[in-house]
């Protein structure tokens, strides 16, 4: 039995009926988890024994784990699951320094943690890059390659432009541009002074990044921290990343992400210094189609190459976040 009174660093994982999931990724902790290292599991109305099957892998693994059984209104999510599991380990641990989050259908590389921990040494919080689980990648064997490519290239305008045109604590340091859930470290007081995560359905890990970017808090979206996330197609979370994917897989035109906004309104909130920290939150009014994007493609590429910046090109996996000038995105 570890020792309570060691641990400083808390992994909440949130689950809502994940049996069959929950042993790898716990186990995926467990091999990396030294005795600093406890894990929280808020069981939110599960139904299918996920706390007894997480309670037998941790003991059997011996991983420090904490389980709260929750049952939450339907009008609350995966941000209230986080919250109350942040609440609850730092009340449990009054010497934490350090919260990672991950979710229950994801699994950590066997660095996760470590590299978590180093780059906050000299962050506030980190973004970890997500990417799906190969073996479950068929699952979108009927995704249209034209619209994922093109919603990629765009990605990589929006960050490249972003990065030249919005320099400074509200920026994008980094190699990439997650802001997920998925894979989100914090410092303990970081997280405090931010006000911690919202009672959101969704989207309350971006909320909160741009929270800490807002604050001046030290963000870094790293590349050498990675976990791999399933390719379902039916989610636990409303408009998570499974109904995006779902979307994908439809072979028809949809709404790429929130966070990538129409090229002008881009152009115009840099000019006007009203860009706001990444990611970026685009109304749903406003959100842009998939297969509208080849203006706003032209329209970035020919600006970054008439300024002389280098286009990176990123792939279809590498997703991420808008909003028009007014609404100062």
């Amino acid at each position: 039995m570890k020792d309570q009174s060691a641990v400083r660093t808390v992994v909440v994982l949130p689950a809502r009926n994940e049996v069959a999931r929950i042993g790898d990724c716990l186990r995926a902790l467990a091999v990396q988890a030294g005795d600093e290292v406890a894990v929280v599991l808020v069981a939110n109305n599960c139904t299918d024994g996920t706390e007894a099957a997480a309670q037998d892998c941790a003991a059997a693994v011996g991983l420090t784990l904490e389980v709260l059984s929750v049952t939450l209104p339907s009008r609350a999510g995966v941000g209230t699951a986080r919250r109350m599991g942040c609440d609850h380990a730092l009340a449990l641990w009054p010497d934490l320094q350090v919260l990672l989050c991950t979710d229950s259908d994801c699994t950590p590389a066997p660095d996760w943690i470590a590299r978590n921990r180093h780059h906050l040494e000299s962050y506030d919080a980190v973004c970890g890059r997500v990417e799906p689980i190969a073996s479950e990648w068929h699952v979108m064997k009927d995704m249209d390659i034209d619209l994922a490519q093109m919603e990629g290239r765009y990605e990589a305008l929006v960050l490249a432009y972003y990065r030249r045109f919005n320099a400074g604590p509200h920026g994008l340091e980094g190699d990439h541009g997650n802001a997920a859930g998925a894979s989100l470290a914090l410092r303990v007081d970081a997280y405090r002074a931010s006000g911690g995560f919202a009672d959101l359905v969704t989207g309350e890990d971006r909320e909160l990044v741009r929270c800490l970017k807002a604050a001046r808090f030290a963000v870094l979206h790293a590349g050498d921290v990675r976990v791999a996330a399933s390719c379902r197609l039916e989610g636990r979370a409303q408009d998570g990343m499974a109904a995006a994917l779902r979307l994908r897989a439809t072979r028809r035109d949809y709404l790429i992400d929130d966070a990538l906004p129409h090229a002008l309104h881009l152009i115009v909130a840099a000019e006007n210094g009203t860009l706001g920290p990444w990611p970026l939150q685009v109304a749903p009014q406003d959100r842009l189609r998939a297969c509208d994007l080849g203006p706003h493609i032209d329209v970035l590429e020919q600006l970054l190459d008439d300024d002389g910046c280098e286009q990176p090109f990123l792939t279809a996996h590498d997703r991420s976040a808008a909003v028009p000038a007014e609404v100062a995105i």
